[in-house]
Parts: C-alpha cells; structure tokens; sequence
C-alpha cells in the first residue's frame, strides 16, 4: 500500500509554511486525495506539484562588449 503524506509534511518537504501550502493548493489546484476534510498527497501527487512549479532559470544576459575610454581614442 502506498504511503500518503499530509499537508504539514508537504509543507516541510517543500520549506514551506503550512498556511502558504494551503493557499498555493488552492490557487494552482494541486492534485491531491480528499478524506473528508482531511488532504492526502500521493507520491506522484508530490511530483505533479514539482512539475508545476518548476521554473528554468533564464539565460544569462550578454553584455556587449565594449572598449574603454583610452581605446576608443587610439583608433
């Protein structure tokens, strides 16, 4: 049988509070297992919700590349 985390291990897992768990469940509709008012996450509930939330670092801007001063006046 598979073994389902609460919302406070969730929480933990992610370095989360509780309440910001909550609220993001709610705003971004998590996938998640209701028993009656208590919510369980399965493991791939766990990396849905990673998926969801994953962001690719955005590439590093070039900066062109320019002389100084003393440079331009030489030419």
């Amino acid at each position: 049988m598979e073994r389902l985390i609460t919302m406070t291990e969730l929480a933990e897992l992610f370095q989360i509070s509780r309440s910001t768990a909550f609220r993001m469940k709610k705003a971004q509709q998590w996938p998640c297992i209701l028993f009656g008012t208590e919510v369980r996450f399965s493991a791939e509930d766990v990396e849905a919700i990673k998926a969801m939330n994953h962001k690719t670092p955005p590439a590093p801007k070039t900066v062109p590349k320019v002389g100084t001063r003393a440079n331009r006046r030489k030419q």
